[in-house]
C-alpha cells in the first residue's frame, strides 16, 4: 500500500472533521464554567464537555498531519516548516490576543456577580505590560487562563514545533514499542520533576510549566507514529468487527479516562488520564481514517463547516464569551448574555477564518514559496513534482484546529 496515496489530501477531511467537533466540545465545556449552567457538570453530560480532552486530541492530529508532511517524499527544510508553523498558529492568535485587550479595556471591567469566578478570573480589567509581553512573546510566567483562556495549548504547541522535525527523525529509528516506551518515561518524567521540585502537579499545563513540554510532546509521539505506521494498522483494521471493537474501546477511553481524577493522586492522575486520553484519541483517529461509515458521517457539510473554521472557533469563542458577558454585567441579563454568546460563536469564527486565518496560511506559503526555483514553481502550481536535487516542496498542512 503506498501509503503516501493512501492518506492523500482528500482523506484529511475527516481530521479536520474530528477538529471541529473536539472544538465544540471545547466551547461547550468553557459556557458550563458559567454558573447558570454549571449545573450540567451534575448530569451525564459531565463526559463530554471536558476541553482538556479534546487538546489530547488536537495534539495527536497534530503529530500526525505534520509526521506525514516531514516524511513526505519532498518535505520541507525546516526553515519553511517553521515559518508555515509560525504563520498557521502565532498570527491568528496574535490578531484575536489584540482583539481581546482592545475589547476588555472598553467593556465593563469590574465583576460579574452571577458569571463565577472564572469569568472575573479571566477579564478582571487589568492588562499590565509585563503580562502583554508574555502573552506576545510566549515566554514567562503564565496566567494562562487571563485574557485569552487557550493560550496555553498554543505555546505547547510552539515549543514543540521547534523541535519536532528532530523528534520525527528520532522516532523513525525506532520500533513502535521502543519508540512509545521514551514517550511515556519523558511524559512521567516530566510529572515527576514538578513533584520533586514542590510544584502542584494539577493543572500545572495551565501554568505553562516547562516541565510538560516533555509530556506533551509524548503525545505529539502518539500522531507520528500513527503517521509512520499507517499502513500497517490500516490493513489490521480491515478484519471484520474490528474497527467496531477497536471505536468502542477508544471511545470509552476518551470520554471516561477522567474518572482516574478521582481515585488517583495528583501528578498520577494527570499522568494517566492523559494518555488515556491519547489512546482513546489515536484509536478514533485510525478508525475515522479507514471506515466508511465514520468518514459519511464526518462528511456531512455542518460538521466539515466547523471542521475549517476549528481553529478560528477555538481561538475566538472565550473572548466572544466574555465580552458579551461584561457588555451585559446585570443578572437579570444572565440567559440573554449566554444566548447571544452562543449565538455569535460560529459567525466570529468564521468571520476571523477569512480575514484573519486564511490571509495568515496565505502569507506563510507566500513566504516560503519565494525560496523555491522559478521552474519548480511552476511544476507545483500544476501539481507536478519536482525532479531537480535540493527543491524540496513545502507540503501544505490540511488545516489545524
Amino acid at each position: 500500500m503506498n501509503g503516501v496515496n493512501r492518506f492523500s489530501a482528500e482523506r484529511f477531511s475527516q481530521l479536520n472533521a474530528l477538529r471541529g467537533i473536539a472544538a465544540l466540545t471545547v466551547v461547550l465545556n468553557h459556557f458550563t464554567v458559567i454558573d447558570p449552567l454549571r449545573e450540567l457538570w451534575r448530569t451525564p453530560l459531565r463526559f463530554v464537555l471536558n476541553g482538556h480532552n479534546a487538546v489530547i486530541l488536537f495534539f495527536v492530529i497534530s503529530g500526525f498531519v505534520l509526521t506525514l508532511q516531514l516524511t513526505s517524499p519532498e518535505p520541507p527544510g525546516y526553515q519553511d516548516y517553521l515559518v508555515k508553523r509560525v504563520c498557521r498558529i502565532y498570527l491568528p492568535y496574535l490578531a484575536v490576543f489584540g482583539a481581546a485587550c482592545a475589547i476588555m479595556l472598553l467593556v465593563y471591567r469590574g465583576p460579574v456577580s452571577w458569571a463565577g469566578v472564572w469569568t472575573n478570573s479571566a477579564w478582571d480589567g487589568r492588562i499590565p505590560v509585563s503580562e502583554v509581553l508574555q502573552h506576545v512573546f510566549f515566554v514567562g510566567v503564565y496566567r494562562a487562563e487571563h485574557i485569552v483562556p487557550v493560550i496555553w495549548t498554543l505555546i505547547y504547541e510552539m515549543r514543540i514545533a521547534l523541535f519536532f522535525p528532530l523528534l520525527v527523525m528520532a522516532v523513525r529509528r525506532l520500533r513502535v514499542h521502543h519508540a512509545l516506551a521514551l514517550a511515556i518515561i519523558a511524559s512521567a518524567s516530566a510529572y515527576l520533576a514538578l513533584l520533586v521540585e514542590g510544584k502542584n502537579p494539577y493543572n500545572a499545563n495551565l501554568k505553562v510549566q516547562w516541565e510538560l513540554t516533555a509530556h506533551f510532546a509524548g503525545i505529539f509521539v502518539v500522531g507520528t507514529l500513527l503517521a509512520l505506521h499507517r499502513a500497517r494498522w490500516s490493513a489490521w483494521l480491515q478484519v471484520r468487527g474490528r474497527k467496531a471493537l477497536v471505536l468502542g474501546v477508544s471511545l470509552a477511553l476518551y470520554f471516561l479516562s477522567q474518572a482516574v481524577l478521582r481515585v488517583a493522586p495528583s501528578g498520577i492522575a494527570d499522568f494517566l488520564f492523559d494518555w488515556g486520553v491519547a489512546t482513546g484519541a489515536a484509536g478514533m483517529v485510525c478508525v475515522a481514517l479507514s471506515s466508511a461509515h465514520i468518514t459519511s458521517i464526518l462528511a456531512w457539510k455542518p460538521i466539515v463547516f466547523v471542521g475549517m473554521i476549528s481553529y478560528s472557533l477555538y481561538l475566538t469563542h472565550t473572548v466572544v464569551l466574555l465580552a458579551v458577558i461584561h457588555a451585559m454585567p446585570a443578572a437579570n441579563t444572565a440567559w440573554l448574555a449566554l444566548a447571544i454568546a452562543a449565538l455569535l460563536v460560529i459567525p466570529v469564527a468564521t468571520l476571523v477564518y477569512f480575514a484573519v486565518e486564511r490571509p495568515s496560511v496565505a502569507i506563510g506559503r507566500a513566504l516560503t514559496l519565494r525560496r523555491v526555483l522559478p521552474v519548480d514553481r511552476d511544476r507545483r502550481r500544476r501539481g507536478e513534482s519536482a525532479k531537480e536535487p535540493g527543491n524540496a516542496s513545502a507540503v501544505q498542512s490540511p488545516g489545524r484546529r
